[in-house]
């Protein structure tokens, strides 16, 4: 089977996604997250200058562990790294001296949070990358399957891979991906656009014939 393609957008923020090891939160710090947020949002209402921004706080709170169980699935992480624990403290020294409608901390992490999670969400900050006309990801490649492996190449490289070289593989909604070794979080990416709907069932059963399994991601 020989074919060719070219990586959409798409397909590289998937692809992407796919090769960032996410660092998840624990299910205690997901409930003291939840918890303290909403309590931000009844001390804005109480001691605020614009309750609805209490309100809103509140919906956070209540939907951040579903909101991060969703993203986390697609591999989208939050980005403070302790940021949120340093702004609470400020945030708390604020409240304690009066002053929160002067500094509403919690209010502007949040907001931050959401913005970040929506760029994320499309690909805002891998958009610059993808828009460079050097990145390799925009170069035509040409695929032959075969009984021993795989062949691929594109107007800089030439690779012959054997079956036997791959550890496991996995199947995503817009993407074949091959691992080289179990460790491995960069593989090799076959879109499946490439394939029409005959060749996409007999290259998933080579697949599976050829190279162990994992669960979708």
């Amino acid at each position: 089977m020989k074919l060719e393609y070219q990586f959409t957008f798409k397909e590289y923020l998937e692809a992407s996604r796919i090769s960032t090891k996410l660092e998840t939160f624990s299910e205690v710090e997901f409930w003291t997250r939840s918890v303290l947020i909403v309590g931000g949002g009844i001390v804005y209402i109480i001691a605020g200058p614009n309750p609805l921004w209490g309100y809103f706080l509140i919906g956070v709170g209540i939907c951040y562990i579903p909101i991060v169980k969703l993203l986390e699935r697609r591999n989208i992480m939050s980005f403070d790294k302790g940021f949120f624990w340093l702004l609470l403290f400020w945030d708390i020294k604020s409240a304690l001296k009066g002053e929160i409608s002067l500094q509403p901390f919690l209010l502007f992490w949040t907001i931050l949070q959401l913005v970040y999670w929506i760029s994320q969400f499309f690909g805002v900050f891998k958009l610059g990358r993808w828009i460079d006309r050097t990145n390799f990801w925009h170069e035509l490649v040409s695929l032959q399957v075969t009984e021993s492996g795989l062949e691929f190449k594109n107007a800089k490289v030439n690779i012959k891979v054997k079956w036997e070289f791959y550890s496991h593989f996995l199947e995503t909604e817009n993407l074949f991906a091959i691992y080289f070794y179990d460790s491995s979080n960069i593989p090799h990416f076959f879109p499946k656009q490439a394939f029409n709907r005959e060749q996409r069932q007999v290259f998933r059963e080579w697949l599976y014939t050829k190279i162990p399994r994992v669960p979708h991601v």
